[in-house]
């Protein structure tokens, strides 16, 4: 309907989210990139960004972005042509239209582990800077997942390489994958080591942190990256911008563009976040579009703020607010609740008597001292309108010190530092239930979901596990 009322002369750009409540491609939400919003908002964010991250003319810069949708790039209807793609690769390339590094490789997530790919980065001169997912980067420092990616591209090589991707082949045919896997390892990590990461941390256990370090040849405490929070609806919002010395990023603090004017709302309540008393709440911004004024945008996720003086300070983890999943997911046979039930995801979830924010780190926190390796947590209550208590459906690996009730009890206790939610479980709010598998995994297998990712059948927000999930009957 846009496209065919349209009488804009400029060059037409959409741009679509990462389709996270919904897997249906019909259902994504769209934006109109006018000049007068990229010139206001993407523009200038993405900027600061990356010069803050040490990006310049003189330098190069290695970026991922998702895999384009079956219909993203240049499309045409009647006499209209127009770009569709995701807002995160727009962003990127906005910011190379700026900043015109030396040189840059652009490519795909699911190419990172490429050999053609690796070898390109291998080559490229002075690389100041590495946009990509903390996926991504965990992927290189980890050599095995490196070798299982380097051994799946050895399929795909096409003929008349360049000379480097050739003599790397030489060197597999010779020393095998296993040894070269372990040269390309160092190699990359030696060419990265003085770069600045650009990347979300939101997402990253302690664990993750080591393997990073350890790779990029960081001493704790003397990390070099940049945080940043860019919302499709907004654009850049906040990053850990710095004058060279990555305090704030290290504190695992951003701070908010002066491109909007955000406000958070709290038990129904919205001030202005360099004026409220409360330090946490949803997120609304309003600001200029075209020629009039866009209030209170709902973008979805939860912020915490650090330090209102100048430009206000948040906290580095974006929790997203609580959501009602629009596809359906597997539960454990162990669980038992009637049909017809609806799933709530994500990072923040405000009930009557307690709140439920940041599992994650909760999550994280039982991993650590249980040994699990689980991906979510789930909680239920089979009847909203009775007074039965909630129940936490938790998986039990059998290992000594989570392998009981009271003890998993004690640790998971320990883990909480939200006193409501404590409180809840202590006066048997929420009880308690271990089973012997994680409660909730996809319908189909990971590898088939990343399969129709990768070939733009389904957005890339499908992949996302959620650290818990919540289901009132």
């Amino acid at each position: 309907d846009f496209l065919g009322k349209t009488h804009d002369s400029d060059s037409l750009v959409f741009c679509h989210t990462s389709g996270t409540t919904n897997s249906n491609l019909s259902m994504l939400k769209w934006f109109y990139m006018t000049k007068d919003i990229v010139k206001r908002q993407w523009a200038p964010g993405m900027q600061a960004i990356f010069e803050s991250s040490g990006l310049d003319s003189k330098s190069s810069a290695v970026i991922f972005v998702p895999s384009r949708l079956k219909f993203d790039g240049l499309n045409k209807y009647e006499d209209k042509e127009y770009i569709s793609l995701y807002s995160s690769e727009f962003s990127q390339r906005i910011m190379l239209s700026i900043i015109k590094p030396r040189l840059y490789l652009f490519n795909e997530y699911k190419n990172s582990k490429n050999l053609e790919i690796l070898s390109q980065i291998l080559a490229i001169e002075n690389v100041s800077v590495i946009s990509a997912p903390a996926t991504t980067i965990l992927g290189w420092a980890d050599i095995n997942r490196l070798k299982i990616g380097l051994k799946k591209s050895l399929n795909s090589i096409r003929q008349n390489q360049d000379p480097l991707t050739e003599r790397i082949l030489l060197e597999i045919k010779k020393k095998g994958l296993n040894s070269v896997s372990k040269d390309i390892h160092k190699r990359l990590s030696d060419k990265i080591s003085k770069a600045t990461l650009v990347f979300s941390i939101s997402s990253l256990s302690e664990y993750d942190w080591e393997l990073i370090r350890k790779f990029m040849k960081w001493e704790k405490g003397e990390e070099k990256f940049t945080n940043l929070y860019v919302a499709s609806e907004t654009g850049p919002f906040a990053a850990s911008i710095t004058k060279g010395d990555f305090e704030i990023s290290r504190l695992n603090r951003m701070y908010i563009f002066p491109l909007t004017l955000p406000v958070i709302e709290y038990k129904g309540k919205k001030e202005a976040v360099s004026r409220t008393k409360n330090k946490m709440g949803r997120l609304y911004v309003s600001r200029l579009d075209n020629s009039g004024v866009l209030i209170n945008i709902n973008v979805g996720d939860v912020i915490s703020i650090k330090n209102q003086e100048g430009l206000p300070q948040i906290d580095g983890r974006i929790l997203r607010s609580s959501f009602q999943l629009k596809y359906p997911i597997n539960l454990s046979k162990e669980i038992v609740i009637q049909p017809h039930y609806k799933v709530f995801a994500g990072d923040y979830f405000s009930f009557s008597n307690f709140e439920f924010y940041n599992p994650r780190r909760l999550l994280n926190c039982l991993k650590d001292n249980c040994g699990l390796n689980i991906d979510s947590l789930l909680l239920i209550r089979k009847n909203k309108a009775s007074d039965k208590p909630w129940m936490l459906f938790l998986h039990s690996n059998g290992k000594k010190n989570c392998s009981n009730l009271k003890n998993y009890s004690k640790i998971l206790l320990d883990c909480i530092l939200n006193n409501e939610l404590k409180e809840a479980i202590l006066n048997s709010e929420i009880k308690i239930k271990l089973i012997n598998e994680d409660p909730v995994d996809f319908l189909v297998t990971r590898s088939e979901v990343l399969e129709k990712v990768r070939s733009g059948k389904n957005p890339k927000g499908i992949l996302k596990k959620w650290p818990l999930y919540v289901i009132e009957g």
